[in-house]
């Protein structure tokens, strides 16, 4: 039955032809439901003499028609082919449709129909060809999660990784956290790491880079302190399309890697070595290593990126980000600190940028609404 749309419909029940597992699958089925064999027969396109005989055997096993009459969802095949990809593969929108069409068949007939169309749509969606990037132009970046035997305990440990995409080689950070400040610093790093930038850096839509975006990527709203880092350094900031695991292929190979060839069976003295050993282990073991994919070491591969000098300015301030509600008198408040924003987004949540001096800006979606505060100050709005 599988082989349904590919054979011509005098041959689904001629003479000397073999009836499908799945057939005999769904006659067995439908008899522990407790069908009777002539509704089986009917709205399945076969003989009862032959639900019969399946019936009769232990388990479903391929059987030879004698009989020669076409199924009943025969001659609609054509359509179901041609209407399939407009219902997105709904068997049971097909059969009413079938229906109207003078159809007098069972909806499972019709089920079976369309089920091999729907395996080969989710067979092309699977065959993918792996994407490559030229040199200096992005670097995915993700974080993933392990165990790790640090100082003689058993701790859970968070772990960001970012490859360069033309050359593969790796920046491998330990963090306690998966916070925007530890992604931040992890950047920061990272950028001495390599001795520069890519043009675009990819991520999976964490809410640290991306409060909200609809399906494909147009409408979304980045994370304001995020957005102010990138484009602090000049970066470009990239999602991947959200439940789409092949766009961030070599961040998820680069992190399965991490745990089975550094952490696995390896015991760390202290936090504090964690990362001097896995930058130890990148030097000595993964940048030499020869790539699985590009059949290259990614030492070597290096020698050709050209990333972009990122030391023409100071490191980023980086700074708390609190959410605060904009009260009636126009003040948002964090400790004794007070900033006056414009009446226009009283009852709005901004977001409070708070730096360790304690100095504080306010932004909404974006953009700054309300001039720096150094601390302990309050303006009032006019």
């Amino acid at each position: 039955m599988d082989d349904l749309l590919h054979a011509p419909p005098h041959s689904l029940t001629g003479e000397g032809e073999m009836i499908g597992f799945d057939v005999g699958t769904e006659i067995h089925a439908r008899a522990r439901r407790g069908e009777a064999k002539q509704k089986i027969a009917r709205e399945l396109g076969v003989d009862r003499k032959t639900v019969r005989r399946l019936l009769a055997q232990e388990r479903p096993m391929p059987y030879q028609r004698m009989v020669s009459r076409p199924a009943l969802v025969s001659p609609y095949l054509p359509s179901i082919q041609r209407r399939v990809t407009a219902v997105d593969y709904k068997a049971y929108r097909i059969f009413q449709e079938l229906k109207g069409q003078g159809y007098a068949g069972g909806y499972e007939l019709v089920k079976l129909a369309v089920r091999p169309l729907r395996a080969e749509r989710d067979r092309l969606a699977e065959a993918t060809v792996r994407f490559e990037t030229a040199p200096g132009r992005q670097a995915p970046v993700d974080w993933g999660s392990t165990w790790a035997d640090i100082g003689g305990q058993r701790m859970r440990v968070q772990l960001l990784v970012r490859v360069l995409g033309y050359s593969r080689r790796l920046y491998v950070e330990w963090t306690r956290d998966q916070t925007l400040g530890s992604l931040l610093a992890c950047h920061q790093q990272a950028f001495d790491w390599f001795g520069g930038l890519t043009e675009e850096i990819l991520y999976d839509n964490p809410k640290t880079v991306v409060l909200k975006r609809d399906w494909d990527g147009r409408g979304r709203e980045w994370h304001p302190q995020f957005w102010d880092f990138a484009q602090y350094y000049g970066v470009t900031p990239r999602l991947c399309r959200p439940y789409r695991a092949q766009t961030k292929g070599k961040v998820e190979a680069g992190i399965k890697y991490v745990k089975r060839s550094f952490v696995t069976g390896r015991q760390f003295p202290s936090w504090e070595a964690l990362n001097w050993m896995a930058q130890e282990w990148v030097l000595t073991v993964a940048d030499p290593r020869c790539h699985g994919t590009t059949f290259r070491k990614p030492a070597e591969a290096f020698g050709e990126e050209r990333l972009r000098p990122h030391h023409g300015h100071p490191p980023y301030r980086l700074s708390t980000v609190l959410g605060r509600k904009v009260a009636t008198d126009c003040l948002v408040t964090v400790e004794t600190n007070r900033s006056s924003v414009p009446p226009a987004y009283v009852g709005r949540t901004v977001e409070v940028h708070w730096s360790a001096e304690g100095a504080i800006e306010v932004y909404h979606q974006g953009p700054l609404i309300a001039p720096p505060l150094r601390p302990r100050a309050s303006i009032r709005c006019a």
